[in-house]
């Protein structure tokens, strides 16, 4: 009995066996195949074929072409897309560059030519003719005080002229009466004594209507108290912009109560923030350039004019003055620049053509050909452009050829 059992169970033992060695077999074969289809794959014969203006990740080859680390991004387009481009290409050269740097800075009013306009004249304003920002010439009247000290001066004057005609008579008369002996030299020099005091009288309160504003004929038409007038104009002493206006009808107003200041707009000062490590390459006289986010594609070319000695201590940097012609006024007062200071120095740098960068995001790139229609896009760090030229401080090597006329339809492709 127990002999027929044996015989009935082993064969079903190595079947289940064989199954299991089957099914292990088949699973280790499925995780090779897997482990084939993804292991690594170097060089360009595994790379996967791009489409026309794709960009894809660049093979990381560190060669002379390409510095360790700079690896970017390539570009592919059909060869005769590259040849209806027409392209440029320069050579990555070491050049004698002007040395400068790029500081923000703010326009100001050139303080040497701002007119501040008091009265003359303690009194009430009556009437304002000037606004702000109204561009006046000298001589134009800005407002009209009433003063009554002014009526005050034109009735002594007519009385000192009254009096001063009445002198210039008797010493007339005195002076026939001495040749005849009438009367005594030392009579005749009193009253010519008196004569001169009147006419200094005289002078002093013409020179006085004069200085409150009255012109030589309105003084000369002062015969009586009919052509007595109360109102001064106040002229303008220069011309220019009216950039305060401090005064409205009614206000009373005293001997040092500012009116309006008047600025000439012709030229403007740069005042910009330059740190303390800075002052070394700096002088009085270095040209500057100045443009504004505000003003695309101009410019303005000035020259320092003063340094300031002091150091501000919280910020640790000094004013640095640049006057700067200002045609058109289109520089305003208060607005926000970018100077670029010539240090007057040049050194050796690596450089390449304005037009051979373009931007991408936030980083400045270039176009390196490959041949084959592949373009290698390659980040760069730059400093302040020196005319046509860019100085790189990072991403290139002297000698490698990028790509400058056309660098922009390359980067148009790379948005398709």
């Amino acid at each position: 009995m127990r002999s027929e059992l044996k015989t009935t169970t082993a064969p079903a033992r190595w079947r289940r066996r064989a199954l299991l060695l089957a099914g292990l077999a088949i699973i280790l074969a499925v995780a090779a195949i897997l482990a084939w289809r993804e292991r690594p794959r170097s060089g360009l014969a595994g790379r996967p074929v791009p489409r026309v203006g794709e960009v894809v990740p660049a093979v990381q080859t560190a060669t002379a072409a390409t510095p360790p680390g700079s690896g970017g991004l390539e570009l592919a387009l059909p060869a005769e897309l590259v040849e209806r481009a027409r392209l440029g290409y320069g050579t990555v050269q070491r050049q004698a560059l002007a040395e400068s740097f790029r500081t923000p800075a703010i326009v100001e009013p050139n303080a040497y030519r701002e007119t501040p306009v008091f009265p003359l004249v303690e009194g009430r304003i009556k009437k304002v003719e000037a606004q702000l920002g109204d561009t006046i010439r000298e001589g134009q009247i800005l407002a009209t005080i009433f003063s009554a000290d002014l009526a005050e001066v034109q009735m002594k004057y007519l009385t000192v002229d009254a009096n001063l005609q009445f002198h210039i008579g008797q010493a007339d008369r005195f002076e026939k009466l001495a040749r005849i002996g009438a009367v005594s030299q030392l009579e005749l020099e009193e009253v010519v004594s008196r004569l001169r005091e009147h006419h200094a009288e005289h002078a002093s309160l013409r020179e006085r209507m004069l200085l409150y504003g009255l012109t030589e004929a309105e003084v000369a038409a002062l015969r009586g108290a009919a052509q007595v007038q109360a109102d001064v104009p106040v002229h303008a002493p220069a011309s220019g912009v009216i950039t305060t206006r401090e005064v409205n009808p009614g206000q009373v107003l005293g001997m040092r109560d500012r009116l309006f200041t008047i600025t000439d707009l012709s030229t403007v000062w740069i005042i910009a923030a330059v740190h303390e490590q800075d002052f070394p390459r700096l002088r009085v006289g270095g040209a500057a350039t100045v443009a504004s986010a505000a003003l695309p594609g101009q410019s303005w070319s000035g020259r320092i004019s003063y340094i300031d000695p002091r150091l501000a201590p919280e910020t640790r940097t000094a004013r640095v003055r640049l006057e700067v012609p200002n045609p058109g006024q289109r520089l305003r007062l208060g607005m926000f620049v970018d100077v670029l200071l010539d240090t007057g120095s040049t050194q050796p740098t690596l450089a390449v053509p304005r037009t051979a960068l373009q931007t991408r995001g936030t980083e400045s790139i270039v176009f390196l050909p490959l041949g084959g229609g592949r373009f290698a896009v390659r980040p760069v760090l730059t400093g302040p452009a020196s005319g046509p030229l860019v100085p790189v401080l990072h991403g290139l090597r002297e000698g490698e050829t990028v790509v400058t006329d056309g660098s922009f339809f390359l980067k148009a492709e790379m948005g398709r």
